[in-house]
């Protein structure tokens, strides 16, 4: 299949929105009725454009409509500091900033018009994402068509996605993980239903209503769906959720397969276009950090002394854009990406994320990855939610501290770790809070997390 069809409509292809629905057919005149007017307000071919409407309808168009007219799409999140937003802006070099969906009224009923400019080629820049910033300074990944085509193709085959399916969609429409569904859906003709945000009720209601057969959610949202109705069984027809964005913690996973949630654990990144590996079919009992076996596409190479994930293949994009404007190259000579995560290969090949190499701490001279340590203080009674950082020590180097939410007093989880967890993995000290930093696709904020148990800590 040609790299420059990637961003085009399959004639089955359908969106929902808002109780109207959008056949291929349909939105074709719209998608050129777009084009003319962006062109009328200046966006000229080459240009960027930059876009604040992430759960709109507005971004799912642009998405489809700016490519034809030989542009690249900015979108960005709302809710970034203006200094932070400024600074992306600059280093898109944004030609079009759109913050409402104006430029949308009365669309519908504008004539057909011709498609100003030239395609973008397949080679070219199409999408310009801001990584989640969670370790430091947010730097802007270029991704072509032919990432987005290798992650599409292989992704709708590990998830065997068909015309006759159903996606629900909620994620943010900046993040790669939202767009990637509409993707997907508009290369094989599946059906997306595109919900404005998030809500746990509308969600249990559009299952059954559309009869969904895939969905994408982060933890967070999942951890959201069960407590609102711990009772909630997902009809039969939905096969695939795909969870990734954030870590999972195994008490979490475990509690929606008892549900029947068919829950597809999944490892990704923004410089891969989505998926590297994805656990499916649904597995009956889930191995903690176990992501499956990488996407067709991808290659995988581990650090036999670091144990540092590399990625390479079709999707992985090989330059970004930092806040000052320069372009960095994001692989190596032979194409390999390092990711900054680190995992082993078991003996099937499945991929498995043991945490962040820049989070590893060490204690008494052991390599401790704190998201292990956090699976494991999940099982305390008593503990909701929790995260472990260290502070500096004369004698242990990184000592451990542990911020958790939970009913749970300090020194019951401490007990219970002693009788529990081996002596390298105790942390020195237990802090409770309310809720713990996390960004909105339920990442941990692990400087903040560090910040709150040094304050703490005195």
């Amino acid at each position: 299949m040609p790299s420059d069809k990637i961003l085009s409509l399959h004639r089955n292809f359908h969106v929902r929105f808002q109780g109207k629905s959008f056949a291929a057919e349909r939105l074709e005149p719209i998608l050129n009725a777009l084009c003319h007017r962006l062109q009328i307000m200046g966006l000229k071919p080459g240009g960027v454009l930059a876009s604040a409407a992430s759960y709109s309808w507005l971004n799912t168009l642009l998405l489809f409509a700016l490519p034809r007219m030989g542009c690249m799409f900015f979108p960005f999140d709302p809710a970034l500091p203006e200094s932070k937003r400024e600074k992306l802006l600059s280093a898109a070099g944004a030609q079009l900033v759109l913050f409402d969906d104006h430029c949308l009224d009365q669309l519908e009923l504008l004539p057909e018009t011709a498609r100003p400019g030239q395609p973008l080629p397949p080679d070219a820049v199409r999408i310009l994402l801001a990584t989640s910033g969670t370790q430091g300074a947010p730097r802007l990944v270029e991704l072509t068509g032919k990432n987005l085509l290798g992650s599409v193709l292989a992704s709708c085959r590990r998830l065997e996605l068909t015309p006759a399916d159903v996606w629900l969609a909620s994620l943010p429409l900046h993040h790669i993980g939202g767009l990637s569904i509409l993707l997907r859906c508009a290369q094989v003709g599946a059906e997306v239903v595109l919900m404005e945000r998030f809500n746990p009720i509308d969600m249990f209601d559009a299952l059954a209503r559309y009869r969904a057969t895939h969905l994408s959610l982060v933890p967070a949202m999942l951890v959201r769906l069960i407590e609102t109705d711990p009772q909630f069984h997902p009809p039969a027809s939905l096969r695939v959720v795909l969870l990734g964005g954030a870590a999972a913690d195994a008490a979490l996973v475990e509690a929606a397969l008892r549900q029947r949630w068919p829950v597809c654990p999944s490892y990704g990144l923004t410089e891969t276009a989505s998926q590297v590996a994805t656990l499916y079919p649904p597995p009956q009992k889930w191995i903690p950090g176990c992501a499956g076996f990488p996407l067709e596409h991808v290659e995988i190479s581990i650090c036999p002394e670091t144990h540092a994930i590399r990625v390479r293949g079709a999707s992985v994009a090989t330059h970004a854009r930092r806040e000052d404007g320069r372009r960095t190259e994001l692989t190596d000579e032979q194409g390999w990406l390092m990711t900054g995560d680190a995992g082993w290969l078991d003996d099937l090949g499945q991929l498995h994320i043991t945490g962040r190499r820049d989070d590893v701490l060490i204690t008494g001279g052991e390599n401790i990855h704190p998201r292990m340590l956090e699976q494991e203080l999940q099982h305390c009674p008593g503990i909701e939610d929790v995260a472990v950082s260290a502070i500096r020590d004369s004698v242990w180097g990184d000592a451990l501290v542990a911020l958790y939410v939970g009913a749970a007093n300090p020194d019951q989880v401490q007990a219970w770790a002693r009788r529990n967890l081996q002596g390298a993995f105790l942390p020195k000290r237990y802090f409770k809070t309310n809720s713990l930093p996390r960004n909105a696709l339920g990442k941990l904020l692990r400087g903040e997390v560090k910040g709150r148990l040094q304050a703490l800590n005195g």
